[in-house]
């Protein structure tokens, strides 16, 4: 009868023993489902940042808002007058999107070091140590069972170093890639800029325009108390009847109503310019009056001039003629992965060592050494991955010169539209002034006639509600050429901080 071998057990041993090594992560696994909602028909409630909701791995997140801001705080003058210069800079200090932007310029600048690391040598201190026992051959003529048992401890410092020669652009092309990088984000930052001070420009002549709106409002409201007034003498003097008084008084209440939303309108505009600047939502700021503000020039007759000043000086266009720098500086980097590396490595260690064989006592060593190589790869084979990453940088390549083409042509079409919208918010303009000049000419005299006896009350109240028409509007154009100005300015990329 043939017995199993003996290594046969010895191998179900060690299996047995790989087994239990590995069973006890596979007892601590779980799929975390207890840390989702219970249903999906009811909303998940925030748990208070307690002490026990801190042990369950809850963020205190009241006490970080509070951390956040207060270091986000910026100081806001009480006794200040801002114009809109200082309400652009106070964003510009406040406002988390440039901040964000700012960050990430610097990220972007961090990683064009990152790759020219990679030009310099590699050192590092190591030490390898251990015990090893290692069963060996050797004929039975000289041992009779076949084998003998050597024992070794060794400890390894080393000093080691790793210089990549030569890689035919692969790191070039990183370079480039991430100085265009580089580029695209301080364009970018520069882009935020713009747009925050457009928004807040926007948002400034909303304000103006909501004020405007609420001052007509009083001036309409005053207006219908004096036709209210005149229609109460005349009834008193017998000449005029009750119809008419009730009208007077429908205008005035119609009027305090018109007053009444224009005040909503105005704190409504003052809360967007308040969230536009980044500041505290219930931060208490003396805004200056933008209809101090003389109106701005009129625009040049050609607007090509501004067609070449956007394609030169907007952000977006800029970027994505940097974007297309960058893919192509990575689609280079992607082709030197065909070619072949040189690099130097070498170490100097000291190997503090001892050997012992079949329980004989143990013999040490204790020298340095050292060693330097100087290496070859050359990439064969690697299952089209290659390949495909050259295959995805040409397609980014030609994906950025698309987003070019579509940059410049929404910046020529935005330059054309804020144009025309300039110069139809000028002529809009003058049109109010005038429009308005001869609907206080006409109230002023209906007014006077119906004071006089010799007009009606139906005339006096046509022209008060034309009267207070004609004054929104005016308010509204004076608004809209300032926010035309903003607009064409930042389509051409010509915003300014100051």
């Amino acid at each position: 009868m043939l017995r199993r071998p003996q290594h046969n057990s010895v191998a179900q041993v060690l299996f047995r023993a790989a087994l239990l090594t590995l069973l006890p992560p596979v007892a601590w696994a779980t799929d975390g489902s207890e840390l989702a909602p219970a249903a999906p028909d009811k909303p998940w409630i925030i748990p208070p940042p307690s002490d026990g909701a801190a042990r369950a791995g809850v963020l205190n997140y009241r006490g970080r808002m509070r951390s956040l801001e207060q270091g986000n705080a910026v100081p806001i003058e009480p006794d200040r007058r801002y114009s809109l210069a200082e309400l652009i800079d106070l964003a510009q200090r406040s406002n988390p999107e440039t901040r964000e932007a700012w960050e990430q310029a610097r990220q972007a600048a961090l990683a064009v070091g990152l790759v020219e690391s990679s030009y310099a040598p590699q050192i590092s201190v190591e030490a390898v140590s251990g015990f090893q026992r290692t069963p060996l051959p050797i004929p039975t003529t000289l041992i009779h069972k076949g084998y003998f048992t050597s024992d070794t401890r060794e400890l390894i410092p080393m000093l080691s170093l790793k210089w990549l020669l030569f890689d035919f652009g692969r790191r070039a092309g990183l370079d480039e890639a991430a100085r265009a990088n580089s580029f695209v984000a301080n364009v970018a930052f520069t882009g935020a800029h713009q747009k925050l001070i457009f928004a807040v420009s926007r948002a400034y002549f909303a304000l103006g325009a909501a004020r405007g709106r609420l001052k007509a409002a009083q001036q309409a409201l005053e207006t219908a108390e004096t036709v209210q007034d005149a229609a109460q003498s005349r009834r008193e003097h017998g000449l005029g009847t009750v119809v008419v008084l009730a009208q007077g008084q429908r205008q005035v209440a119609q009027a305090r109503f018109t007053l009444t939303k224009a005040s909503g309108d105005e704190r409504t505009a003052y809360a967007n310019l308040i969230a536009t600047l980044g500041v505290a939502a219930d931060a208490q700021i003396n805004i200056a009056d933008s209809s101090e503000q003389p109106l701005p020039a009129e625009p040049p007759d050609n607007v090509e001039t501004l067609l070449r000043d956007a394609l030169t000086n907007r952000p977006d266009v800029v970027a994505a003629l940097g974007k297309i720098d960058a893919a192509e500086a990575e689609l280079k980097s992607q082709r030197g992965a065909y070619y072949p590396t040189i690099a130097l490595a070498g170490q100097v260690y000291q190997n503090l060592g001892a050997l012992s064989t079949e329980g004989s006592p143990y013999s040490s060593v204790n020298r340095p050494g050292a060693g330097i190589f100087l290496t070859l790869s050359v990439p064969v084979f690697d299952g089209g991955a290659r390949a495909s990453r050259t295959s995805v940088a040409r397609s980014q390549v030609a994906a950025a010169r698309d987003k070019f083409d579509q940059a410049r042509d929404a910046a020529a079409q935005q330059v054309v539209n804020a144009y025309n919208d300039l110069k139809s918010s000028l002529a809009a303009h003058s049109a109010a002034v005038a429009l308005r000049m001869a609907a206080q000419t006409a109230y002023d005299a209906a007014l006077e006639a119906y004071v006089q006896g010799v007009g009606t009350y139906t005339d006096v109240a046509n022209e008060q509600t034309a009267l207070e028409r004609a004054n929104a509007e005016q308010e509204d154009a004076h608004a809209s050429v300032f926010t035309a100005a903003a607009a064409l300015a930042f389509a051409t990329g010509a915003v300014q901080s100051r």
